[in-house]
């Protein structure tokens, strides 16, 4: 389910330093991202290599992922919810959302495994608190992505 309990020193700076460089690449190619959004042609006729910004941008968001997981295990509801929280926040532009999107995870990791440990008398993993939490989330954004294309 997810836990913090066993990140230590050593495992967060063996992934710390690539796990910044690959958010700020990604950072860095949120101009590209978004006139990739506009579609591949228009993205083309703008002078964007497509098949290279979009094969990078998988190859860094696959490897945050990994090392995420490395550290953390799998934590569930995160990747699912912060993005339609910091989109609905700040609005579509990557350049602002992808590290606004890594800033918010952080945070809300952080506020629930506190949760996590001082709820009750025995630590909730913490993929069972985002799960609880997220659902309710999910469900309203599904619902009022629903009523956008109604």
């Amino acid at each position: 389910m997810g836990s913090f309990t066993n990140v230590d020193m050593s495992t967060f700076a063996s992934v710390g330093l690539p796990f910044l460089i690959s958010t700020m690449a990604l950072a860095f190619m949120g101009k590209y991202l978004n006139v990739l959004s506009l579609g591949d042609d228009d993205a083309k006729a703008l002078g964007v290599n497509v098949k290279l910004v979009r094969n990078s941008a998988i190859l860094l968001a696959t490897l945050l992922g990994a090392m995420s997981v490395v550290v953390a295990g799998m934590i569930g509801w995160v990747g699912l919810i912060i993005p339609h929280v910091a989109r609905f926040l700040i609005g579509a532009d990557n350049r602002v959302l992808l590290p606004m999107c890594a800033l918010l995870g952080g945070t809300f990791l952080l506020w629930v495994d506190t949760l996590c440990r001082t709820a009750m008398s025995t630590e909730i993993p913490v993929g069972i608190m985002t799960a609880l939490i997220g659902i309710p989330i999910f469900v309203f954004a599904l619902k009022n992505a629903k009523k956008g294309f109604a």
